[in-house]
């Protein structure tokens, strides 16, 4: 067998798993973004003892390696249920995959969306304010479309991580890219580990520059608008 066909099944034999990490990706995004709007406002409003949980989250979050809080939503949650009283409950791979990125992840996006928010000058809230608009009003027609601009590339940047990151759920036992990976290095006792390896940094450098292409149409699209 040649080098080219060789690399050539590996390939597709790649692609069979990449979906599992664009499901994780896309999941853990989402997670991520609903609870990093969520402790973006509770950080903004200054609620007593809430904010400052919120604060303590999001330091926690950025220090901790993604990989420690992978073990701990795999291995931690099952046990910790029962002592609430949630009863028993073995969480999958995936779900801790999604859950523990997402959360992981928020706490980036946090700040990102915090200091956008706090890019909008005053003078723009005190004048939605004196035209009568109510909060919702005010954010979605006032604030939201100047904070777009100042969050996307740093949103950007979160995507891309995320990414990343993903390279890491092979650990508690899904077989993604990296997992696919491993077993073929076992199979093949090390001979191909260097263009297995080259193949799948290709194929993360590919979803990395997607995304990074789609923020950047985004970017375009909201600066024309």
């Amino acid at each position: 067998m040649t080098m080219e066909t060789g690399m050539q099944e590996l390939l597709m034999e790649f692609l069979k798993t990449l979906p599992i990490n664009i499901i994780i990706i896309i999941l853990s995004a989402a997670l991520g973004l609903l609870f990093a709007v969520l402790l973006t406002f509770v950080r903004l409003k200054r609620i007593p003892v809430i904010s400052q949980l919120a604060d303590l989250y999001v330091s926690f979050a950025r220090s901790v390696p993604g990989l420690i809080l992978l073990f701990i939503a795999y291995f931690g949650i099952p046990k910790v249920l029962p002592l609430i009283g949630l009863g028993t409950y073995v969480i999958s791979p995936m779900h801790a995959a999604i859950i523990s990125m997402g959360f992981y992840h928020s706490g980036y996006i946090s700040e990102v969306f915090r200091p956008a928010y706090l890019a909008v000058e005053k003078s723009q809230h005190e004048a939605a304010d004196s035209l009568g608009y109510t909060p919702m009003q005010k954010f979605f027609r006032i604030i939201l479309p100047q904070m777009v601009p100042v969050a996307l590339p740093g949103y950007g940047n979160a995507l891309v991580y995320l990414i990343h990151d993903t390279s890491l759920i092979f650990a508690i036992g899904i077989v993604d890219i990296m997992g696919t990976a491993e077993l073929s290095i076992s199979r093949s006792y090390g001979i191909n580990q260097i263009l297995i390896y080259f193949i799948i940094a290709l194929m993360f450098s590919a979803m990395c520059f997607t995304t990074d292409g789609l923020v950047r149409k985004l970017e375009k699209r909201v600066a024309i608008r």
